[in-house]
């Protein structure tokens, strides 16, 4: 039972009988939840103290039912006499009630020890998002989170009902599951079943954090704790090209690391080889080995323990937790000295001409992977400081997006099945802060063909990084017939090349592929834009359908389609032989980008996909920077008397540095006489514009459209 209460800036510390809560609401409105001494800081996750200042307008007082509460601009709580803890609304609407953590022992246990428990209960038409793993509901069922395994496991959760939306961060890096049981409403009958979220934890400290708001207010608040995404360097995204080269354990426990570097992208095969992307030696592996300082690999039984550097006595406890080992031949990079050293290392490699960096640690997730990232990071930014670094990790934790993006795992060629799954990655990594992440496409090593029957369908040029898979080794000889035999014995044992770029091959959907690499090409000033704007808020490049309209129920559902920014909505094909597909567009009216047919939104369309494209469809009134002829354009999608008007944005990012992003605000309207009237919002050049909006060419489409379609 509660037995005192210590006020303090932002809340206060909450005593009962046998444990205490601590709660602190920070000046951003996250709040803070910590169980039986557990603060805020340390954190992996967490950029530091200015993150968690406590708002000290926020007050912890008592309530009339013997319980304390507090209410602040962002949300309302209440703790009772027994410790269950309400979660509100500033208005006072529950949305969450999360019982005291209790520990249990599991008999019979492998693990031994004990873990805690704890139970949260949701509204009955509240769906599950994220665990760092979809973007789609998730279902009934039982999901890992945490750990040292290296996957996408991180213990995020948005929760999406009715009366709003809230994310939750359980911040402790030990292994654990959240045991999900949707709700359900009485359909009349008054009786709803609520739904519950039930989280288990081998150990750490019980802490917690909760933003309550709408979708952009929940990105905006996650990234105030972890930290804004660094955009990647701008022709990563579209623009003159890198190529990312990858060699990565076909099954079997090891850890190598690939090179990217700056030239432009080259096809494989035939005269047009990878050329110089291997490295000046022509060795497409051999730079990867012990002569560069970093792991070879590491193969179950084959005796390959090599430290990093030679020197044993580097791979330390993990965190101090659980006496678990960080894995055999992998760096303690939790230790200062340790990171400093081996950040050295990418360092002489980017030296070479090898600007950014891939990772694939078996056995190293999590934290590991958050520390390895970290040290990386800040290497190749002191030793380059007017370049932004590029680097993929396998896995993933929470404040990832601080240091580079995501490499996921793509779908095997003919596994149909598996391309919503892509798309829902991507659209759940997002949701969790981390919005560089791309699916593969499979199928480049066989010809693009596979179990499909040569049709292939690319759905990541849409999404902010893509890449290739399946490059064979014989291919890789053809192409480079320099290479050293250990240099293809290796790219045999690896199995894998992977490109970090849209593809085109010789199959059936090879001119389809040409054409979305050159699509992806066109977008390059959008997708820049996205990165440098949420580099300042935080937001997903990529985003659920329902991200501005969360009431609408009939999105919840939708994980097959998703947005780019405030203007497009892409909805790829995921079955074989379709040339068509239904989309339920959110409010508004929408424009198909391929025949300007106008979509009334709030229902369900069916539009064409022809296999040379992927649907997409753009909202009216949107001003979409986009490249053509090696200039930007304006695309301004005219305006509709029922939408009333539009706008856009355009960030440049010519230098490619970490000068300050300066923000081109763009609105459209019609006109007296009709005509569509682009107008740019304060700084230089502002004012209306027609072929031309503060010096940049604009070209105005959608006016020779189709009048509306209705249902489908």
């Amino acid at each position: 039972m509660l037995t005192a209460l210590e006020p303090a800036p932002g809340g206060g510390l909450v005593r009962f009988a046998r444990s205490e809560l601590y709660v602190r609401v920070t000046v951003r409105g996250a709040l803070f939840l910590g169980w039986d001494g557990a603060a805020p800081l340390p954190s992996y996750a967490l950029t530091g103290a200015e993150a968690v200042a406590p708002d000290e307008r926020v007050v912890l007082e008592p309530d009339t039912e013997g319980g304390v509460r507090l209410v602040s601009e962002r949300l309302g709580l209440t703790v009772a006499r027994d410790g269950t803890v309400e979660v509100r609304t500033p208005g006072g609407v529950m949305l969450r009630r999360q019982a005291p953590p209790r520990w249990w022992e599991a008999a019979g246990s492998v693990r031994g020890g004990g873990r805690w428990v704890s139970r949260a209960e949701v509204a009955a038409d509240a769906v599950f998002l994220g665990a760092g793993r979809d973007g789609a509901v998730l279902a009934e069922g039982a999901y890992t989170v945490g750990g040292v395994r290296p996957g996408l496991r991180m213990p995020v959760q948005v929760v999406q009902a009715d009366a709003g939306c809230h994310l939750v961060f359980h911040d402790a890096e030990e292994e654990g599951e959240w045991l999900l049981r949707p709700g359900r409403e009485g359909a009349g009958s008054g009786h709803d079943r609520v739904g519950v979220a039930e989280l288990r934890m081998s150990g750490g400290p019980v802490r917690s954090w909760v933003v309550v708001g709408s979708p952009q207010r929940l990105a905006y608040g996650w990234a105030s704790l972890t930290g804004a995404p660094v955009p990647p360097p701008g022709d990563a995204l579209g623009g003159a090209g890198r190529e990312l080269v990858v060699v990565r354990g076909g099954g079997a426990p090891g850890a190598v690391e690939g090179c990217l570097t700056t030239g432009r992208r080259r096809g494989f095969g035939g005269g047009a080889g990878p050329g110089g992307r291997f490295g000046g030696s022509g060795e497409v592996t051999r730079g990867f080995g012990a002569g560069a300082g970093l792991t070879r690999g590491f193969r179950s039984g084959a005796g390959l323990t090599r430290r990093f550097g030679g020197d044993g006595g580097l791979t330390r406890r993990f965190g101090g937790s659980a006496g678990r080992d960080a894995g055999p031949g992998v760096p303690e990079w939790t230790d200062s000295e340790v990171r400093a050293r081996e950040g050295e290392r990418y360092v002489a490699l980017a030296g070479q001409g090898r600007h950014g960096f891939v990772h694939s640690f078996e056995g190293m997730g999590g934290v590991l992977e958050l520390c390895r990232a970290r040290a990386v990071f800040h290497s190749l930014r002191g030793a380059f400081p007017g370049e932004r670094p590029l680097q993929l990790a396998v896995g993933v934790w929470a404040g990832q997006q601080r240091y580079g993006g995501v490499c996921l795992p793509g779908p095997e060629a003919g596994d149909w099945a598996e391309l919503p799954r892509a798309v829902e990655r991507v659209l759940g990594l997002g949701l969790c802060g981390v919005p560089f992440c791309g699916p593969g496409v499979p199928g480049t090593g066989d010809g693009g063909r596979g179990a499909r029957g040569g049709e292939v369908r690319t759905p990541g040029v849409r999404t902010p990084g893509v890449r290739t898979r399946g490059v064979r080794a014989s291919e890789v000889r053809r192409s480079k017939g320099s290479l050293s035999d250990e240099g293809v014995e290796w790219a045999v044992r690896w199995e894998q090349l992977v490109r970090w770029l849209p593809w085109s091959d010789g199959a059936e959907g090879g001119s389809a592929g040409g054409a979305a690499s050159g699509e992806r090409e066109r977008w390059g000033p959008y997708w820049t834009t996205l990165a440098r704007h949420a580099g300042l808020w935080g937001g997903p490049w990529v985003r659920p359908v329902w991200w501005f309209t969360p009431e609408d129920r009939a999105l919840r559902g939708v994980g097959d389609a998703f947005l780019v920014g405030e203007a497009l909505l892409v909805a790829p094909v995921c079955e074989p032989g379709v040339r068509s597909r239904r989309v339920r567009l959110p409010k508004g009216q929408w424009y198909d980008t391929a025949t300007e047919v106008v979509y009334e939104g709030e229902r369900t369309v069916e539009v064409a996909a022809p296999l040379d494209r992927v649907p997409v469809l753009v909202r009216a009134g949107a001003v979409v920077p986009v490249r053509e002829a090696g200039d930007t354009v304006l695309d301004v999608w005219a305006p509709l008397p029922e939408s009333g008007p539009g706008a856009g944005l355009y960030i440049p990012d010519e230098e490619g540095g970490w000068s300050p992003p300066l923000v081109e605000r763009y609105t459209s309207r019609l006109g007296a006489d009709g005509e569509v009237v682009v107008e740019r919002s304060g700084g230089p050049g502002a004012g209306p514009g027609g072929a031309s909006a503060a010096g940049r060419p604009v070209r105005v489409r959608g006016l020779g459209a189709a009048e509306a379609v209705g249902p489908a």
